[in-house]
């Protein structure tokens, strides 16, 4: 590991800027938390997780977690967020039992914050999608990749995320639905 890297800071750094200027957010996450919605512990866990394939230090994961909690301040009802995550991505043991636990409790408090949708996928449901994306203001995507983040602006393929988005909203569970999914794997 390289005690000077700063792989992780300045991505998170640049999504928190990118979502202090958005009015509208919708992400899909298949595979993990969100990572506006992640706990502390939950997102040191993953970026602990990202030294397998980037050089990072200590002082570079604390920098992101940083950025990614002041991303979570963001929901309170001056922009929009609408969230849609597998089940999946909802017990993906990444960090442990107690960790995932407290994950899981924090977003049963978030279900109620102003400005915020939050859809769950229930188990089963075919996930007709290989990629975790992003749409911020329906005019651009940002894709998670190991590469790093990719950016698209290009209209008819920013089209065919939101289509994407779509079809991912109408296979979700909101509101009680939603929070008696998640309580039911606490």
């Amino acid at each position: 590991m390289n005690p000077t890297s700063t792989a992780l800071a300045p991505i998170q750094n640049d999504f928190l800027e990118l979502h202090r200027s958005a009015n509208i957010v919708q992400s899909f996450e298949g595979s993990i938390v969100h990572g506006t919605l992640q706990t502390e512990n939950y997102a040191r866990a993953v970026f602990e997780h990202a030294g397998e394939f980037y050089p990072v230090s200590n002082e570079d994961i604390e920098t992101a977690i940083q950025a990614r909690m002041a991303r979570r301040d963001l929901i309170n009802g001056e922009r929009k967020f609408e969230i849609i995550m597998s089940a999946r991505a909802l017990t993906a043991d990444i960090a442990g039992a107690a960790v995932l636990r407290e994950q899981l409790t924090y977003l049963l408090e978030c279900i109620q914050r102003p400005g915020l949708t939050l859809g769950v996928i229930p188990a089963g449901t075919l996930v007709r999608t290989y990629w975790d994306f992003t749409i911020i203001n329906s005019v651009r995507v940002e894709i998670d990749q190991y590469a790093g983040p990719r950016t698209v602006t290009d209209p008819a393929t920013v089209s065919r995320f939101r289509d994407v988005f779509d079809r991912l909203r109408r296979t979700a569970v909101y509101g009680d639905d939603a929070r008696a999914l998640i309580s039911s794997l606490i």
